[in-house]
């Protein structure tokens, strides 16, 4: 699947992705290629982005935002950033 993670002004992001853990304001989150599509808000935690060609994730820190997964591309928009 694709990924990518912006914050006004920069892209953090922007590669594709096998797993992508999220902490959504409900609990932390697990995005998996085909997911349902989904819009969910983003609360102060970690994004774990698993990329396919390395078994150690990237790890974006943040404040908050909101995660929009949609035709197998997820896109995460972030407010201030850690």
């Amino acid at each position: 699947m694709k990924a990518k993670v912006l914050k006004l002004g920069e892209k953090l992001f922007d590669g594709k992705a096998i797993r992508i853990v999220l902490p959504a304001v409900n609990g932390e989150m697990c995005l998996l290629p085909r997911h349902i599509s989904i819009i969910t808000p983003l609360k102060k935690g970690i994004i774990k982005i698993f990329k396919p060609d390395s078994e150690r994730p990237i790890l974006i820190e943040i404040n908050e935002g909101i995660c929009s997964f949609s035709n197998n591309e997820a896109v995460f928009i972030l407010g201030d950033q850690i």
